[in-house]
């Protein structure tokens, strides 16, 4: 069913899910987290694993920051104000859900779907720009540009990108294939923009 959307539908469908995980609070959070993680290690395990190994440290400070930082009350007394409070704990679990929820959802929309295929929806939402001037094939090529070194670093990583070592890809295969939108995925990304903006502004 997924691949029958049209690549800029999935694009606005995976900015929704991102809007409602911002959102999400108590249980609909936790919940919605939890059927996140599922999904993640079910269809996209290694890509997760390796979004969330890359992550861990701004985990690990998002939690220390909110725990320790968080005034409320001293979860171990004989540490008082310099340990964690239960309140900052609490903040700490709830915004590591999100961006774990987050990096999982990179995961899946990555795994379920190929990168010419999302430059693909990404030109066709930015494609009323181009009647302003914005160069939306230029933009199309960085990105796959981007997402090309990311899936399949150059030998040597970020340092040979720097030193301009790192050969360039170039020629038939940065081609991207720009779809029609159908109607019903029209009407789909009206609906999901209408939810993304009344969930923004609530």
């Amino acid at each position: 069913m997924l691949n029958s959307l049209h690549p800029a539908t999935r694009l606005v469908g995976w900015i929704a899910l991102i809007v409602f995980v911002q959102l999400a609070r108590g249980p609909l959070l936790w919940g919605f987290g939890l059927v996140v993680v599922t999904l993640g290690l079910s269809f996209a395990r290694q890509r997760s694993l390796r979004l969330v190994r890359r992550a861990r440290f701004l985990l690990i400070v998002l939690v220390v920051l909110f725990a320790f930082f968080t005034p409320g009350e001293a979860l171990v007394s004989a540490l008082g104000q310099a340990g964690p409070t239960r309140e900052g704990l609490m903040l700490a679990a709830s915004h590591g859900v999100r961006l774990l929820s987050v990096l999982i959802l990179v995961a899946l929309l990555l795994e379920t779907t190929d990168e010419r295929t999302l430059v693909s929806g990404l030109m066709t939402l930015a494609s009323p720009l181009g009647k302003f001037g914005f160069p939306v094939e230029r933009l199309a090529l960085r990105v796959l540009l981007v997402m090309a070194y990311v899936e399949r670093p150059p030998e040597g990583g970020w340092r040979a990108l720097l030193d301009g070592r790192a050969d360039t890809p170039s020629g038939p295969g940065l081609r991207v294939r720009r779809q029609a939108l159908a109607v019903p995925d029209r009407f789909l990304i009206g609906a999901l923009l209408v939810l993304i903006v009344w969930g923004a502004f609530r």
